[in-house]
């Protein structure tokens, strides 16, 4: 089996598949296939256990800061942005979209990657029509049209970028359950083996990366991010679990949208 990360990784940036079935990677640290289930269908589960209708809008910061200097900091905040423009599509928010499409295009662009012009222009007029479905579909094939790009020009900013994009969404999901909470929703939290897997990837990547001050912050609270969901079924994931999560992602994701490097 090759082990590419073009191939098995990059399906997943920033936890924005809309993949119906979701997405197997195989780690490069090892041969176990890792399911990912799609953020639409955890999104549209959510929607529909949920005591009240999910306020998506108000979960994700939207960020516009795009001055960093490192490849480091510039792939987690892409993945950051990346991630914050699907929730934006997912609460139907035109404004905070295109701020995070405009961010994500100057994020790209710093690592060697442009973002194609037709397409956003597309896109834009997608969001001007409410066409939200469409507005996903197309947002996944540039993001898909990116990770190939970028992953071919630097492997490990392209494992940045997926782990960026899943902290931002795994911030969401659990600020999202914790307003939310009952025992059928927690499940969505239920991916001990993607929290693993993440940390399989970064541990492969370059000395460079291993040794940057904020990736082994990232690391270090990994395993951590692991213990909170590795729940036995059908036991579900406690309240006071998801509140944890919540608390070190927002944590991880501030830090990594206020780096100065």
């Amino acid at each position: 089996m090759k082990r590419s990360i073009n191939r098995f990784v990059l399906a997943f940036v920033l936890c924005v598949s809309i993949n119906a079935a979701g997405t197997p990677f195989v780690s490069l640290a090892q041969t176990e296939k890792v399911y990912v289930p799609s953020v639409a269908l955890v999104f549209r589960s959510l929607d529909s256990v949920a005591k009240n209708k999910v306020n998506w809008k108000a979960l994700a910061l939207y960020s516009e800061t795009t001055t960093y200097n490192s490849r480091h900091s510039i792939a987690l905040n892409l993945g950051v942005r990346a991630s914050d423009a699907f929730v934006a599509a997912q609460a139907k928010d035109d404004n905070n979209f295109l701020k995070m499409a405009v961010a994500s295009a100057g994020l790209s662009a710093k690592l060697g990657v442009e973002m194609d012009q037709n397409t956003n222009a597309k896109m834009i007029d997608m969001v001007k029509q409410g066409k939200w479905d469409d507005v996903k579909r197309t947002l996944d094939e540039q993001q898909q049209t990116m990770r190939q790009k970028i992953s071919r020009l630097d492997k490990d900013a392209a494992r940045l970028v997926v782990v960026g994009g899943w902290l931002a969404g795994l911030q969401v999901v659990s600020k999202a359950l914790v307003i939310n909470y009952n025992d059928n929703s927690s499940s969505a939290l239920r991916n001990p083996k993607v929290l693993g897997y993440l940390f399989d990837e970064l541990n492969v990547s370059s000395n460079s990366v291993k040794g940057n001050p904020l990736v082994k912050k990232i690391m270090a609270q990994l395993p951590t991010l692991k213990s909170l969901v590795e729940i036995e079924k059908p036991n579900p994931i406690p309240l006071e679990n998801c509140k944890k999560i919540a608390d070190i992602t927002s944590s991880l994701v501030k830090d990594i949208e206020a780096t100065k490097d």
